[in-house]
């Protein structure tokens, strides 16, 4: 008796992969409120920004960062 294989995979059109990394022009800047990295779009740098004041580094909780 041969085993089936179950296929979980599903084939995307290039519009549906275009939504899932943001758009045509890739993912577009915007404020969005985060816990973790899990919380930010795959585009993004991750939660949290840190700004650069004359050689005094500064973070920013919260906020995807990209």
């Amino acid at each position: 008796m041969k085993k089936q294989i179950l296929n979980l995979g599903k084939v995307i059109s290039k519009n549906e992969q275009k939504n899932i990394q943001g758009g045509f022009f890739g993912c577009q800047p915007q404020l969005l409120q985060c816990d973790s990295d899990r919380d930010c779009p795959p585009c993004s740098r991750g939660c949290g920004i840190t700004i650069d004041l004359d050689g005094d580094p500064f973070f920013i909780s919260g906020v995807c960062a990209f």
